[in-house]
């Protein structure tokens, strides 16, 4: 009988009665499973992988120096789509390949994000704060039929986010310098972040993470708002926090709804501010969706292995 790949399954979160570990069995021999429900530490991590070829990966830190010591690692298989949280040019110095999984959270990171816009909106994380401490006070609330709204980002979420919102009524700007693609000719193309900003009264961002991890978001293009609402649910990176402080503070950001941060579990300064809406990084976290990123994940690693051994 052929010998199945060992395969480490890192990530602290995986139905491990679901279908998507069936497959894994019947393809790879599970050499680790994380049932600690916490991401695991650089030594954990460590001994996880050590003697595996292939892992299923959540955000565990990959480091170089976690890399270097796994000399039998062959594939990362992200349930996911960033990369932030792997080094992805120690992983190719060691002939590692590093997988995702973009198809599968599309829907549930579009709907998360319209559900953030519409609770900043409509205030209604505030309301529902008042209503338990028995507080008549009335915010005035907004509407989204007839906003402008920018996305910076065009790619699988963007694109789908920007439907949704069109579909309500929204009319649609886009920067995003990487497409190549058509988009409907009823969605408006500029050529500069900076002329995104100044023209919409809601920026939603879905890039993804720049090269050298610098901000896209910075106090230069934040100065150009005019009392703008600003998303994330791409990545913190992609927001110079400080910035965002001050540009709430002047007015230039009215307010923000973010799933997404530098640091996380996140514990900053924005958590002061009653018109930023947080969630704990959990756009893509619906059952439906999970079960799908976790399938994807495990196809990844099936198909690799069947590639590489045939």
């Amino acid at each position: 009988m052929k010998n199945l790949p060992p395969v480490a399954i890192t990530i602290r979160s995986f139905d491990l009665l679901g279908p998507a570990q069936k497959k894994l069995q019947e393809h790879c021999t599970i050499s680790f499973t994380n049932t600690t429900g916490k991401r695991l530490s650089e030594a954990g991590l460590v001994h996880a992988i050590s003697d595996s070829e292939g892992v299923i990966a959540g955000t565990e830190m990959f480091s170089s120096e976690i890399l270097s010591q796994c000399n039998s690692l062959r594939v990362i298989s992200r349930v996911g789509v960033g990369t932030d949280s792997i080094d992805l040019k120690a992983a190719q110095s060691h002939g590692i390949r590093v997988l995702t999984t973009p198809n599968s959270p599309v829907q549930a990171v579009a709907e998360h994000t319209l559900a953030l816009l519409l609770s900043a909106m409509k205030h209604i994380p505030q309301y529902n704060e008042q209503m338990r401490k028995n507080d008549p006070a009335l915010i005035p609330g907004s509407l989204l039929f007839g906003k402008t709204v920018g996305i910076a980002g065009i790619g699988r979420v963007g694109s789908r986010v920007a439907e949704m919102l069109e579909n309500l009524g929204c009319h649609i700007c886009f920067f995003d310098p990487l497409l190549s693609r058509e988009t409907p000719p009823s969605w408006t193309r500029l050529t500069s972040l900076e002329d995104l900003i100044k023209n919409v009264d809601i920026l939603s961002i879905h890039s993804a993470p720049l090269p050298d991890g610098t901000p896209l978001i910075t106090n230069e293009v934040l100065s150009l708002a005019k009392g703008i609402m600003l998303i994330n649910t791409a990545r913190g990176s992609l927001i110079d926090e400080e910035s965002l402080i001050s540009a709430l503070l002047s007015g230039e950001v009215k307010s923000a709804a973010l799933d997404v941060f530098p640091s996380e579990p996140y514990t900053g300064e924005l958590l002061k501010f009653s018109q930023v809406i947080v969630t704990p990084h959990v756009a893509s976290n619906t059952t439906e969706s999970r079960s799908l990123m976790e399938m994807e994940a495990v196809n990844n690693i099936i198909q690799f292995f069947r590639e590489v051994n045939a």
